[in-house]
């Protein structure tokens, strides 16, 4: 026992042992990996906290040094996905961060098959053998199908057979587009060394020298109409011009611009042409010239002596409602057509006229039938609209109606109209620019075509069409007359999808096929080439309008396989599916007769088409609107 004197403070317990050097090392160690860790984290993912780092000697809340430049972030994790304290960190280094992205790219693939799956369960099935073999059975059917699909430019052919380019391959877009265009014109004989005819040097040589002219003598009305289109083109159009044009002896006085007309002078001229024989009169911006002073001239002639036929008057803004009706009143033994566009005074006296005096039992029946009736942008009430075609039979024999960008045309207006008039007379209607019909006027023309000689049709602008009812329109169906065989056509700025490859399909058929047929060929054919032996060699659309449609190359092949030899102009502006091959393939089918394609807006047809299709070296075919440039930047003029 020892005899050392206890202090105050001892306690008699053992000591605790001091830690060994080995445990002091591994703590150490330990605090320093963990600092070097969190510093690592922090510098190379500042965007995210280091919460995996746990350091026994400090908070990391109550840190200053914070994980980011503006201060420290919360994890906040969507459901469904790990937070950032459930994903271990790992050391920065180039090995850590390979298999971090390895991780990343094998998850984010897994998550794409899943939804894939999901998407299309088909895809999902696993690889056969036979699916090339499969795979290649379907292209040979899709080719079958499509024959366009086929179509090769002649530039790839001729670029497969020699080894270089040509001049023109790395050119600039617009140095392709002026020899394109030159090329054109040469082809056309309107370029620069072109020749002109002799028709063209007599015309140009006369209005350069027609301020010397006294009188054309017995020329044609053709001639006449290109000399003033000439002069109103050179500026030359003026009233000594118009005493020239205007001699006694004309028969069809018609002018494309009267602006520089006085009324005075024109009616001079009416009271010694009428009485000689004039029969027509056609003018154009007559506002000027054409208003209650004119009238009252026409009047005044004997009714025996008024021969007139046609009046078509536009923009005769000075042109009164009570005008109108005198001329028809004084001239209804004779006339057979009206044509009149943005006359903004004429109103229900006008209607009141044609009913009364194109009736069958006005003056004993003596009075002429009106064959063509053209009203455009008029100021008619629906009123006088229906009294046009209930009131009597005025429009029985009505071969040509238009009634064109007027408010008051609804459906009621045009089933009363065509109920007037004689089944099976009309040729051609045109309703186009009325917003406010439906499908219910496809019915009443369907009815009205009893004999089946509605030749044109143009139903512009007129957005609540639906496909459905123009599909009905175009098929055979039981107690109703045979869809039209139309030679003019024009669906544009109707709805988009409305107006698809089923109706002009459908269209096509109806207007080219033989009618015996027509109803065995509405049934879906794969190929639309076994159609040529069945389509009529005289019958076929002529001129089609689909602009701003959803047509695509599939009625490029229709219009190749039935219209080939009657196509003469086509108009797919604005139709973002037609492709190369479709419209190249078209060219390639269809005959000589083919010259104009309007094109604008179709930024997909490019050089394999405008360069390759199989008249670039013959010529004879004008493509218009061959602006757009497909690329990221904005397009062309």
């Amino acid at each position: 026992m020892s005899n050392r004197p206890q202090t105050r403070n001892s306690v008699n317990v053992d000591p605790e042992p001091a830690p060994a050097p080995t445990d002091a090392l591994r703590v150490m160690r330990e605090r320093s990996r963990a600092v070097a860790e969190r510093e690592a984290s922090r510098l190379a993912r500042p965007d995210q906290p280091g919460g995996a780092t746990n350091l026994g000697h400090a908070n990391k809340a109550k840190s200053a040094v914070m994980s980011t430049p503006f201060g420290q972030m919360t994890s906040r994790s969507p459901s469904g996905r790990k937070t950032d304290a459930e994903v271990e960190e790992e050391w920065c280094g180039p090995f850590s961060v390979a298999r971090q992205m390895i991780a990343a790219r094998e998850e984010a693939r897994r998550l794409r098959e899943e939804q894939q799956a999901e998407d299309d369960p088909d895809n999902s099935k696993e690889s056969h053998p036979l699916d090339e073999a499969t795979e290649l059975a379907l292209e040979k059917k899709r080719r079958l199908e499509n024959p366009s699909m086929n179509w090769v430019s002649r530039r790839q052919r001729t670029n497969n057979n020699s080894s270089g380019g040509g001049d023109m391959t790395n050119a600039n877009y617009y140095a392709k587009r002026r020899k394109r265009l030159n090329q054109q014109k040469s082809l056309m004989g309107n370029g620069a060394n072109r020749v002109p005819s002799l028709f063209h040097l007599c015309v140009n040589n006369l209005v350069e020298n027609f301020e010397h002219i006294d009188s054309l003598g017995l020329v044609d009305h053709s001639i006449r109409r290109a000399l003033c289109e000439r002069l109103v083109a050179q500026g030359l159009m003026n009233g000594a011009a118009f005493d020239v044009l205007a001699e006694m002896g004309v028969e069809t006085l018609e002018l494309v611009d009267c602006a520089q007309v006085t009324q005075e002078q024109f009616c001079d001229a009416l009271r010694v042409l009428l009485p000689s024989g004039l029969r027509a009169i056609l003018l154009k911006h007559c506002g000027r010239c054409f208003g209650s002073q004119a009238v009252q001239v026409i009047t005044e002639i004997k009714r025996e002596e008024l021969n007139l036929f046609a009046i078509s008057l536009g923009g005769a803004y000075l042109l009164k409602d009570e005008d109108i009706a005198k001329m028809i009143g004084a001239s209804s033994r004779t006339l057979s057509s009206i044509d009149l566009t943005a006359c903004p005074l004429i109103g229900t006296q006008l209607c009141q006229a044609v009913g009364e005096h194109f009736s069958s039992l006005a003056d004993g029946g003596v009075n002429g039938c009106l064959l063509e009736l053209s009203l455009q942008n008029i100021p008619l009430t629906k009123e006088a609209l229906l009294s046009l075609g209930a009131s009597s039979d005025a429009l029985r024999n009505l071969k040509s109606l238009k009634l064109k960008e007027m408010e008051a045309v609804d459906d009621e207006v045009v089933s009363i109209v065509l109920d007037s008039i004689d089944r099976g007379s009309l040729e051609g209607i045109d309703l186009s620019g009325n917003p406010e019909l439906t499908d219910e006027i496809l019915a009443s023309i369907r009815r009205c075509n009893v004999n089946g000689n509605l030749r044109a049709l143009q139903l512009n602008g007129l957005r609540n069409l639906t496909a459905i009812g123009l599909e009905a329109f175009f098929t055979p169906i039981d107690n109703l007359p045979s869809p039209p065989m139309l030679r003019k056509l024009d669906l544009s700025q109707c709805s988009y999808d409305e107006v698809n490859d089923a109706v002009l399909i459908l269209a096509a058929k109806a207007a080219s096929l033989k009618r015996s047929l027509t109803a065995s060929a509405t049934e879906d054919d794969p190929n639309p080439e076994s159609l040529v032996s069945q389509v009529s060699s005289t019958m076929g659309l002529v001129h089609v309008n689909i602009g701003s449609s959803s047509v695509s190359d599939k009625s490029m092949e229709m219009l190749a396989a039935t219209c080939s030899v009657s196509l003469e102009e086509l108009d797919i502006s604005f139709c973002a599916n037609v492709s190369n091959k479709g419209l190249g393939y078209l060219v390639s089918k269809s005959g000589s007769q083919l010259s104009k394609l309007h094109v604008w807006g179709l930024a997909q047809i490019t050089e394999e088409f405008l360069d390759g299709h199989d008249r670039v070296e013959e010529g004879g075919l004008e493509i218009e609107g061959v602006w757009m440039k497909k690329s990221g930047g904005a397009s062309l003029r």
